[in-house]
């Protein structure tokens, strides 16, 4: 059939009508034989008693009967028509398929195919037959009830096929079935028939797309089997079709496969060997899909992925998944290596057999190189975080040890001062104070340095244990309104009922130490802050106010960020580090902190814990 459907083949040799299993004869305008195979020189001596000869007129063209309307089909042929006709022929029925060759726009020759139909006719009767006793109930069956012929052709239809497809069965009988198929799915549907055409197996079950008479796709679900005659000869197939459209709740494959060229779908066998491959291989690595095709994927892998990939295909052939994505690299026509991610997925038969496997590969080149960046990025950020806790460590040890001599020997140089009443000595005590404020502020930046680096490196962890939360706030403020040299002082409010909390106590201090300290550092001469508890039901709430400065709106988003100083705050002293260090402890025990802020107006912060 493929023979008389692919002219050029024609022009290759007449030797290849020796490979055609029906009767096949090429034959020139004078009607003598140029060329016949076997079985047609079998039937030629059946009908005429003699077999025919090379360059000899055919006896069918002078025959009494039937010469002269073969005369005119052969000379149609010849002015280039290509035919197909019908006859009942010594008690056969023959189908003619002829074929003109051209040459310089010239017929040169046709070829003559000659197919025996009568075990068609005879299966058309009996399926005839078989139709009109169980009519009703085969047309009220949903699903499509078929039979084809050995070729392939639809002999018998039921009413369902008009009504899924909207064909009718007289436009749809004695056609291909593969006609009505996806062009997409053609060469796939071949090689799921192929187990049954070889009986490997006794039926076939697979699922592929149909189009309908619209243009539309139907997802069908095939179930077919062998017609075999007592001679153990393949009459046809006979089976189901069942429209699974609707149930197809991943229909979106069919966007996938036919819209997205980027993405290559193959099917192998379980060793791997191709079975078929997409186009989308030519863009992908330049090879045509007949080059891939029963080939081992195996010769295209590159030998440092060859262990991953074989782990990943024997752990879906032993069951251990039934889906797995391995990452490789695949050898492009070019020789360069190109990387990919393939998602293998196995096909089962009815008896929960694996059967096929189907993959789905997707280029990562550029994936993969922003992935070694990555990499390579963090390894360096790894390297320089190393290096700065190693530097933070020596920093703590040498910077405080002489930061210590320092307010030691300033301790003792102010203690001898004492026991001098001289004018000069209060010159002294004033530059001692100072070294000493100098001393405790660069401590402290040391301290929230060391605070904040143990945040960055997981070192830091939470201490609970049950605390009277009242007591331990009032504690704090207590402290602070002590350290206010303008007299001003915290004014507390505790809202709600009162009741014990777990938390770590020394950073709940600290929190709050700093807030506080904040709002009475960046508000001078102006009203006290305000400090309020709230017991709520799932929640513990604490606000911190000030009415000082505020914050600029501009620079509001960089307040947690470490070593930040607004632009307002630049004549008072500050390390930029504690907002940072309360925002890490707030989250570290589970909470939220907040602020709302406006510039020369204040500025509050609202904190939230679980129980």
């Amino acid at each position: 059939m493929s023979f008389l459907n692919n002219s050029p083949l024609l022009n290759l040799d007449y030797s290849i009508l020796e490979f055609l299993e029906d009767s096949a004869f090429a034959m020139n305008a004078n009607y003598q034989f140029l060329a016949f195979n076997q079985a047609f020189s079998k039937q030629y001596k059946l009908f005429f008693g003699t077999y025919p000869k090379l360059n000899e007129k055919g006896l069918g063209v002078t025959h009494v009967i039937f010469g002269k309307k073969i005369q005119n089909t052969y000379e149609r042929a010849f002015q280039g028509e290509h035919l197909e006709i019908t006859e009942f022929v010594y008690n056969q029925y023959l189908t003619f398929k002829i074929q003109p060759v051209f040459e310089e726009n010239k017929v040169k020759y046709i070829i003559v195919l000659i197919k025996e139909l009568t075990k068609t006719v005879k299966l058309e009767e009996m399926v005839s037959q078989y139709q009109s006793k169980y009519e009703y109930l085969i047309d009220n069956i949903n699903d499509v009830i078929f039979q084809t012929d050995s070729v392939g052709n639809w002999v018998f239809l039921n009413k369902s096929w008009t009504n899924i497809f909207q064909y009718t069965i007289e436009e749809s009988i004695n056609k291909p079935f593969y006609q009505f198929l996806h062009p997409e799915d053609v060469k796939k549907n071949e090689l799921l028939f192929e187990p049954l055409i070889n009986r490997q197996k006794s039926y076939c079950k697979h699922i592929i797309r149909y189009l309908t008479k619209e243009g539309s796709i139907r997802w069908m679900e095939v179930f077919a089997t062998l017609i075999i005659n007592e001679q153990d000869q393949i009459l046809g197939t006979s089976g189901t079709l069942k429209d699974i459209t609707n149930e197809k709740s991943n229909a979106n494959i069919y966007e996938l496969l036919s819209n997205n060229i980027k993405d290559l779908v193959c099917i192998h066998r379980l060793d791997g060997t191709y079975l078929y491959v997409s186009p989308s291989i030519k863009e992908l690595a330049g090879y045509e899909p007949t080059e891939l095709i029963g080939r081992s994927p195996y010769d295209f892998f590159h030998a440092d992925d060859l262990n991953i990939i074989q782990q990943n295909h024997q752990k879906s052939l032993d069951g251990n998944t039934n889906e797995l994505y391995t990452t490789y690299r695949f050898l492009k026509k070019n020789g360069e290596y190109i990387w990919l991610e393939t998602n293998t997925r196995l096909f089962f038969d009815e008896y929960d057999i694996a059967d096929r496997m189907i993959t789905s590969s997707r280029e990562i080149q550029e994936r993969k190189r922003v992935e070694e960046s990555m990499v390579k990025a963090l390894q360096k950020e790894k390297e320089l975080n190393e290096i700065k806790t190693r530097f933070l460590a020596m920093a703590s040890h040498e910077f405080k040890t002489p930061l210590s001599a320092i307010r030691s020997s300033a301790d003792i140089i102010e203690a001898y001062t004492l026991q001098i009443n001289d004018e000069r000595i209060r010159l002294i005590n004033n530059q001692l104070a100072a070294i000493q404020s100098e001393v405790t502020r660069l401590t402290d930046l040391i301290n929230e340095t060391l605070v904040l680096s143990k945040f960055e490196t997981d070192r830091l962890t939470v201490q609970k244990e049950e605390v009277d939360l009242v007591k331990l706030l009032k504690f704090v403020t207590d402290r602070q309104n002590q350290q206010q040299s303008d007299g001003r002082t915290v004014e507390l409010a505790i809202y709600g009922t009162p009741r014990t909390i777990n938390l770590d106590a020394q950073h709940f201090v600290h929190i709050i130490d700093n807030l506080i300290s904040n709002a009475f550092k960046y508000s001078l001469e102006c009203p006290n802050p305000k400090v309020s508890l709230i017991f709520e039901d799932n929640v513990y709430k604490i606000t911190v106010q000030d009415f000082g400065i505020g914050i600029p709106e501009i620079e509001q988003k960089k307040v947690f960020s470490s070593f930040f100083r607004a632009n307002n705050t630049q004549n008072i002293v500050g390390t930029g580090l504690g907002l940072s260090i309360v925002q890490n402890m707030v989250k570290l025990s589970l909470g939220t902190i907040s602020f709302e802020s406006i510039e020369n107006c204040g500025t509050v912060f609202n904190i939230s814990f679980p129980y």
